[in-house]
């Protein structure tokens, strides 16, 4: 699939022209078209007459309804996509506004990061759209495999993405780490999109394959180099020149193989099994596991000299647990996908629901948010509620207690500081929800968290 970031058309509706002319300028600058128009009215104007990839709304429009807009923009047959930002929108609005078919609700506008990285969703699910009615992008590549992207709000993915998105133009050898079900998979193809290498995007799970029919997996083989090899057969390293190669569960691979992949990586040529050519390939890799990779060093089941050769840049994808600011966006994201893909309509979502899916652990992680808002899809009939979350979700409690550890004598100042911080992650990073247990107002608490990082 072609890279969406950077290129396109943003249309910015705003009232406030000061506001949108600072989101203008903060994403202009890497290469997207930006309009502004001052009324919903007026934007609906625009985008039937004009091609606009991407709208940004601010949620305080006042000659329509925010509905009314997203329902005209349906209505018009009208294949952007739409993003909408504000500081005082409810968790109800959110959840309608993303069955409606929203892409990202921004709650701070002021955060470019958080602003580019929403339109890099925005564009990809734009290029989804226009993608189905031919079934490729402009480039000939199947949109079906990434329609979902790495979704996020939370600061600890953002600064995740913004490391990744400095080393994908750069050629080393990446290893993401972190729990199963993650999405290191949709980490790696993010990073290879943002690359721009114009080879395949591969991956291979070396958990799933025999050790016998590994190494031809990887480096093909020659007619006759075993039983049943009746031809020559290139592997994922000829397969993904010019592009980018995945091994998930890398800690899997046998020692033997192991020592191969290392020549490989150093040499860039692969030769086939049962073959003595050399084959030249320019492969950027990408490693995952779930796998304690240093302790398996130690224990002598990984090579050392390969773990620090595909450790040069290393990615640690964090649980799910850990960033509950995400799961909103995530749920209704991955719920709107369930029902594309299922041909169903979207189910109304309590927002009980939703608070209630933040304060679950997900030892599946992602994985298993994704299987449980297929299930839920497939048996609600109009509304989803709380009756409808399987029976581990009753034993959820709605607030989690933690202890904070300081060693005294502090400035005022910095225990202050530590306790907004730790009562931020117990409440996945709701600013209301923290001001709220703090007994301080929102603004009071914007204030402090602003004065603390200067």
């Amino acid at each position: 699939m072609a890279t969406i970031l950077g290129r396109g058309t943003v249309l910015f509706v705003d009232a406030d022209n000061s506001r949108a002319s600072g989101m203008r300028a903060a994403v202009s600058s890497i290469g997207y078209n930006c309009t502004i128009e001052n009324s919903a009215r007026s934007a609906l104007r625009r985008v039937k007459s004009r091609s606009v990839n991407v709208i940004v709304a601010s949620s305080e429009l006042t000659d329509l309804y925010m509905d009314t807009f997203l329902e005209s923009l349906s209505r018009a047959n009208v294949n952007s996509s739409v993003v909408i930002y504000g500081k005082n929108i409810t968790a109800c609005e959110a959840i309608t506004w993303m069955r409606a078919g929203v892409v990202d609700i921004l709650l701070d506008p002021s955060d470019s990061a958080a602003l580019k990285n929403a339109l890099q969703s925005a564009f990809t699910r734009s290029s989804t759209i226009r993608g189905k009615k031919t079934g490729q992008t402009k480039d000939g590549s199947d949109t079906s495999e990434h329609s979902s992207q790495m979704l996020y709000r939370s600061r600890t993915m953002s600064d995740l993405m913004k490391k990744a998105s400095r080393v994908a133009p750069i050629k080393v050898t990446v290893l993401l780490s972190g729990e199963s079900g993650t999405g290191k998979d949709v980490l790696a193809r993010e990073i290879h999109i943002m690359s721009r290498r114009r080879g395949n995007y591969i991956a291979i799970n070396c958990a799933a394959i025999p050790e016998s029919l590994l190494e031809s997996e990887l480096f093909g083989n020659e007619r006759g180099a075993f039983t049943g090899a009746d031809a020559r057969r290139e592997g994922k390293f000829e397969a993904a020149d010019g592009g980018t190669l995945l091994l998930d569960e890398i800690g899997d691979m046998p020692l033997s193989i192991q020592a191969k992949l290392l020549r490989v990586l150093e040499e860039e040529k692969i030769t086939r099994l049962g073959g003595n050519m050399e084959v030249p390939v320019d492969v950027r890799l990408i490693a995952a596991t779930n796998r304690d990779l240093a302790k398996m060093v130690e224990r002598g089941t990984f090579r050392e000299d390969l773990y620090y050769r595909i450790k040069v840049i290393e990615l640690d994808i964090p649980p799910l647990r850990s960033r509950k600011s995400d799961i909103p966006l995530l749920a209704m994201s991955l719920l709107r996908q369930a029902a594309e893909k299922f041909g169903l309509s979207m189910p109304e979502v309590e927002p009980e629901v939703i608070e209630r899916l933040k304060t679950y652990r997900w030892p599946g992680n992602v994985r298993q948010l994704k299987n449980m808002m297929e299930s839920l899809l497939v048996t609600t009939e109009d509304s989803i509620t709380l009756d409808y979350l399987p029976t581990e979700f009753e034993r959820v409690q709605e607030e989690t207690c933690s202890t904070l550890e300081l060693c005294l004598p502090l400035a005022l100042s910095v225990v202050e500081a530590r306790v907004i911080k730790k009562t931020l992650d117990l409440t996945g990073g709701n600013r209301t929800k923290t001001a709220s247990l703090l007994g301080i107002g929102r603004r009071t608490l914007q204030r402090k968290l602003e004065s603390s990082s200067s």
